[in-house]
């Protein structure tokens, strides 16, 4: 099909993978896939010495592989390798604008090509089964929608995935709006209203929404300090219209069937509680923890807190290793 040719015509050609800010798994290598449309990403891989498994990591808005070097690290303790991706616009793929530190795409299910490049490279590398999965926020919303329409993985995990955007009625309404009518406008491609180029680690600690940790704030202010290239600020409109109309359109479908656990943090800012809540309650084979004091980035928490999920994680997965959804 487009996709397995699109995917052929790169030849998994290496990309670079900044393992010195990441601190993963010393076994590392990256790789330039283009997707179906022509948009070329990048995907991560931190192997283990055993066939395990493979966990899929999916990573939030503004993230990019390297974010996830010390959960790659957590996982490989348990003897699975670990794959993740930067998405287009995203770290070292392609930028979608003339504004490198715009967060911009067309439609949301734009994202699912790259997922489907990344799949496709994994089956041609043999990496070791059972797949499994873990979406983080804005790669939780484009997970759930690719469980609906695949069944490459045997189980599936969550980070406060976003179900939902954390708005309140009024602004959620305003937001449709203006989002529609930029896009009649043609100023879609503008930054959404309050953001810029600005990204979540240009303010101080202490006002962050992401963690309570100051040594893993500074560890992820150290990788786009020494790889700026790596940086992404605040939304466009056509980004929040999108996300909007995706997640809405995701709260009124039925849950897949496949096994899942999710965490939820405590002191959630971004994502819409709520909807996560309400997709927990009636998931067949569904598990919700919550993490007490935590915020958004539960993984980018203390360690102890990072140990707690993966284990979590890892527990749920081996409870579900023996299935076959592949």
């Amino acid at each position: 099909n487009a996709a397995c040719f699109s995917v052929k015509l790169i030849e998994f050609k290496p990309s670079p993978l900044f393992n010195d800010v990441s601190l993963g798994p010393p076994d590392c290598s990256a790789y330039w896939l283009v997707t179906q449309d022509g948009t070329r990403i990048r995907v991560g891989l931190w192997k283990a010495n055993t066939q395990k498994g493979t966990v899929f990591i999916c990573p939030g808005y503004s993230e990019y592989i390297e974010k996830y070097g010390k959960t790659a690290k957590l996982f490989l303790e348990h003897g699975y390798t670990s794959v993740a991706l930067d998405w287009r616009g995203h770290g070292l793929a392609d930028r979608l604008t003339s504004n490198p530190l715009l967060g911009h795409v067309e439609t949301f299910s734009d994202y699912l090509k790259d997922l489907d490049a990344v799949i496709f490279w994994a089956q041609n590398f043999e990496l070791p089964k059972p797949w499994f999965v873990l979406g983080h926020s804005m790669g939780g919303a484009i997970l759930l929608r690719n469980l609906h329409e695949n069944n490459h993985f045997n189980a599936a995990a969550f980070s406060c995935p976003m179900w939902g955007i954390k708005l309140s009625p009024a602004l959620r309404i305003f937001a449709y709006i203006y989002g529609n009518l930029a896009r009649f406008l043609k100023l879609d491609k503008n930054f959404a209203p309050t953001r810029s180029e600005k990204g979540y680690f240009d303010e101080s600690f202490e006002k962050n929404a992401l963690t309570n940790d100051p040594d893993m704030w500074f560890y992820l202010i150290e990788q786009i300090t020494k790889h700026p290239s790596l940086k992404l600020g605040g939304p466009s409109i056509r980004w929040v219209n999108s996300a909007l109309n995706e997640t809405f359109k995701l709260s009124k479908l039925p849950s897949p069937k496949i096994p899942c656990i999710t965490f939820l943090a405590e002191n959630e800012r971004i994502v819409d509680s709520a909807r996560v809540y309400n997709r927990m309650k009636v998931w067949p084979n569904g598990i919700l923890h919550f993490i007490h004091s935590a915020r958004h980035e539960v993984l980018m928490e203390d360690i102890a807190t990072q140990k707690y999920v993966i284990q979590k994680i890892v527990s749920f997965f081996q409870s579900n290793d023996q299935l076959n959804n592949s």
